[in-house]
């Protein structure tokens, strides 16, 4: 049985249109790839959601880079049971 691993993806959204996206599967990838977008430019929103397979996620939406990133440690916390992503 293949174990499906866990997917972070962030959309900006501008003006009701995704300008940007992004995915992957590495926590360390994705946060290189967040710091790469520039919160000082408040006309935007980014959609954060983190899957742990085909029925459960947690996903929300954010303004600035500390609700994000405290977002996503919470949702990528490894004391998460495997059993919702196995």
């Amino acid at each position: 049985m293949r174990r499906n691993k866990i997917r972070f993806v962030f959309r900006i959204v501008k003006s009701g249109e995704i300008v940007q996206r992004y995915h992957s599967s590495s926590i360390r990838r994705f946060r290189k790839r967040v710091g790469t977008i520039n919160w000082q430019n408040h006309d935007f929103k980014v959609y954060l959601r983190v899957s742990y397979g085909n029925r459960f996620y947690n996903s929300g939406i954010y303004e600035n880079l500390k609700d994000f990133l405290f977002a996503l440690d919470a949702f990528a916390d490894p004391s998460i049971p495997k059993y919702l992503y196995e």
